[in-house]
């Protein structure tokens, strides 16, 4: 991942400013139906703050410009009460550090700094039956 993101003058410029409006812009390198990758360049505004959630799937995350700060949670007792989360460690991204998640992590990420956050995704099969978005006050979530 390293190797790539470093050599590849293409991944690092394939990338819009953050929408005005959501502060996001994701810009797909590769997602083809029917097999289980995608590929994208993600950009966030400086502050802002995602929704807690999971992706459903494994992914690598390469940090090509800015800061993230991601907080992970876990499932408090995952047989009786599954929507019952509790925060457990925080990780700050910088440039040129890569994360990885398994397909149970569930994550909210800032963006911190003054600069626009730059990153490059790489996830397994991205199914929106599986995406999360969660609600700790309520113990509730709905597809993300």
């Amino acid at each position: 991942m390293r190797q790539l993101v470093l050599n590849s003058y293409w991944v690092k410029t394939q990338y819009s400013r953050p929408d005005a409006q959501t502060g996001v812009n994701v810009t797909t390198l590769y997602d083809e139906i029917g097999y289980p990758l995608t590929v994208q360049n993600v950009t966030t505004k400086p502050g802002l703050l995602s929704p807690i959630h999971n992706h459903g799937t494994w992914g690598v995350i390469f940090q090509i410009r800015g800061e993230e700060r991601h907080t992970f949670w876990r499932r408090v007792n995952p047989a009786e009460k599954p929507l019952q989360i509790e925060p457990v460690g925080e990780h700050l991204l910088g440039p040129g550090e890569i994360l990885s998640l398994h397909p149970d992590a569930i994550h909210q990420v800032e963006t911190v700094g003054q600069k626009i956050s730059l990153t490059f995704q790489f996830y397994g099969d991205t199914q929106p039956k599986s995406r999360f978005q969660f609600e700790p006050e309520t113990q509730t979530a709905r597809r993300f």
